[in-house]
């Protein structure tokens, strides 16, 4: 048998402009841009990852490793920062993470079911969708992820002012004044004031959904598409990070 050494074959690219290796004082000037839209999906073609000495080696003794992502794009050369990992995506795009809708659509789905369920609605949240809201937040479960949806401040505000409502009721019911002639019942007065205030919002809140002009099922189901978005723009940007982890190294001139 014959024993035969085979020397490995190292490759090296090199990134050149023009014929000659790209600088590192021209690199500096390259945009800094996301290749991703938003939907995840990368834009144009990734040619590579750089190492900045400077930059990769101090933030990955702190837990922050990385690639300098070099890509192109509509004819012109641009770099990206993006961290290496799924589970250090962007908040919204960690796979399996919570999300936050950043659009509207959560607070104008809210806005309706608050109406309804001041009106004596069950539809949603079982009727208790006041109780329900923490840190101006509503947690919920859709498409098995867990949605933080915002309150509007006109949710709140009628939030408060129906507390304040009951809250006045209560202590005008638990001790009864007899009416006297020439002096006031400040417990009815308070009554009426908290519940001037609640009306007020009320109106606040239905001028904000008559001017959408849709209806509870349908934000409901733009809410949901919205989710269903968000858990694609996450299988994409998975997808591209594995994408990347493939990409060649490139080595730039002095």
């Amino acid at each position: 048998m014959e024993l035969v050494l085979e020397e490995p074959t190292v490759t090296i690219k090199v990134v050149s402009v023009g014929g000659k290796r790209m600088s590192k004082a021209i690199y500096g000037q390259l945009p800094r841009r996301s290749p991703f839209d938003h939907g995840s999906t990368v834009r144009g073609r990734l040619w590579g990852v750089v190492v900045d000495p400077k930059c990769c080696h101090v933030m990955h003794a702190k837990n922050w490793a990385h690639w300098h992502v070099l890509y192109e794009c509509d004819r012109e050369l641009a770099v990206w920062f993006l961290r290496q990992e799924a589970r250090n995506a962007p908040y919204n795009l960690i796979t399996g993470g919570p999300y936050e809708p950043r659009s509207r659509v959560d607070r104008e789905f809210i806005d309706a079911c608050a109406l309804e369920t001041h009106q004596g609605s069950t539809g949603f949240f079982e009727g208790r969708l006041f109780d329900l809201i923490s840190d101006d937040q509503i947690a919920v479960t859709i498409e098995d992820t867990k949605v933080y949806l915002s309150c509007s401040a006109a949710v709140l505000k009628l939030r408060t002012t129906r507390k304040e409502h009951h809250a006045a009721a209560e202590r005008a019911g638990s001790w009864p004044v007899p009416a006297r002639p020439n002096f006031p019942d400040f417990r009815a007065e308070a009554v009426a004031t908290a519940e001037k205030e609640r009306d007020a919002a009320v109106e606040a809140l239905e001028r904000l959904c008559d001017q959408r002009e849709r209806n509870v099922h349908d934000l409901y189901a733009d809410l949901v598409a919205d989710v269903r978005r968000i858990k694609q723009a996450r299988e994409n940007y998975a997808a591209a990070l594995q994408t990347v982890e493939r990409l060649p190294q490139l080595f730039l001139g002095a």
